[in-house]
């Protein structure tokens, strides 16, 4: 028996479609777009809200993965479910679960455990080889297998071992990933380097160490004359390096942690283990220009950075703590309560859809009559509670744990598959 669904009176938001921004009906038969229009009239399951937003389905760019090794934290179908739940139907997962994903029978054990799920996981495979820091891993045979990007995630690359990267994946098209960081500049620090933290007594980290970095890896891939992605930048710097090198025609993409466009390093003075994060909260100037970055187009995609930790890894003293907090689940209440006064809808929505579909070559949603739907739909007048009833990871790492969050994903629908919460 056929299921069907009709959205009434969402505002599409969509760039580039001639009905962008305008209210508008949809039915669906089975996951497939049956009409679009207005004032349509069906027996369909209806989809309402007090202020709907229709979009295509959203791309996280980075997430973390803990299967396989670390099941505790998370699992792929958890993880997955987090992300639907969050309006997501593609992840990004970075490769450091245990053991790495470094070879092909890695990338292909996660696309069998994430087949048949509403979200596709797209997962990127390690740059280096285990035992060897500057050789390169297995990144032909991991491409063939379905890994959508390389990266050493949080870990060091250095400018020898990206140039290899560079060069080797350049005649099949690979995509390199970096948190670029100069470790020897971090020396081990938890929270960043300001006036604010200074007294605090925790170990701290300069922005220094990522521009500087940003600004090596740049010259690299100038040299290579390939594209590099740029994960999670954080500082004012970054981004004035990368807005310049894009002037300069670098072919250069970036994304940034919703975490660093909403938060600055003031929240670690309550020595909350959640705002223990990598990279570390900024200051007021750096956030500033990174909601700067988006807005101007320097910094192409909105990001995750989701890192479900178990109670024994966060309630511990802060030093001592894992880095990481939840927060696919809370990108539509942060942007909600914290960026629709700097960052309007079609520049927000942009970078969580048509910006990293293009950076990973994905191709996009259409809104056309016929075409398998890949739609987000949320309600940003909708309340709900982030506890123990909604929380779908097994984690609960997050200092927004038992509050009221206002913009609620209402339906997610791809590959056929849909899920209405």
């Amino acid at each position: 028996m056929a299921n069907y669904h009709l959205i009434q009176n969402a505002t599409l938001i969509l760039e580039g479609h001639s009905l962008n921004g305008t209210s508008i009906d949809i039915l669906l038969e089975d996951g497939l777009i049956q009409k679009i229009g207005t004032n349509i009239k069906s027996d369909a399951t209806p989809i309402t809200g007090a202020n709907l937003w229709v979009t295509a389905g959203w791309v996280d760019m980075r997430c973390h993965l803990t299967d396989p090794g670390l099941e505790h934290k998370d699992t792929v179908e958890s993880l997955l479910n987090t992300a639907v739940a969050g309006g997501f139907t593609h992840v990004v997962t970075l490769p450091h679960s245990v053991p790495t994903i470094h070879d092909k029978s890695k990338v292909n054990y996660l696309l069998q455990a994430s087949k048949g799920h509403l979200a596709s996981l797209l997962p990127s495979g390690v740059l280096s080889d285990n035992n060897q820091s500057e050789n390169l891993a297995e990144l032909y045979d991991m491409h063939n297998a379905g890994a959508v990007a390389f990266t050493n995630g949080d870990k060091a690359v250095s400018n020898g071992l990206l140039k290899k990267a560079l060069l080797y994946t350049k005649p099949f098209g690979a995509k390199i990933i970096t948190h670029p960081s100069d470790k020897s500049l971090e020396q081990g620090g938890s929270v960043n380097e300001s006036e604010t933290t200074i007294h605090t007594g925790l170990k701290t980290s300069s922005s220094l160490a990522e521009y500087v970095n940003v600004r090596e890896q740049i010259e690299v891939a100038r040299y290579c004359d390939s594209p590099i992605h740029f994960s999670c930048i954080s500082t004012k710097e970054s981004v004035e390096l990368i807005r310049q090198a894009k002037k300069e025609g670098v072919t250069v993409t970036c994304d940034v942690s919703i975490f660093n466009l909403c938060f600055t390093d003031k929240e670690v003075l309550g020595f909350d283990e959640n705002f223990k994060l990598y990279p570390p909260l900024r200051n007021e100037d750096d956030r500033k220009a990174l909601v700067a970055g988006v807005n101007d187009g320097t910094v192409d995609a909105i990001c995750s950075n989701h890192n479900p930790q178990n109670v024994e890894s966060k309630q511990v003293e802060f030093d001592y703590a894992d880095n990481g907090a939840l927060s696919l689940q809370l990108l539509l209440p942060w942007y909600t309560k914290y960026l629709s006064k700097e960052i309007d809808k079609d520049t927000f929505i942009a970078a969580l859809t048509t910006k990293p579909r293009a950076i990973l070559g994905l191709e996009n949603s259409a809104f056309n009559q016929g075409e398998v739907a890949n739609i987000t739909v949320i309600d940003m007048e909708n309340s709900w509670m982030f506890d123990g009833d909604t929380n779908q990871s097994l984690s609960k790492n997050s200092h927004e744990w038992g509050q009221e969050q206002q913009g609620k994903v209402k339906a997610v629908f791809h590959q056929f598959k849909f899920n209405l919460f």
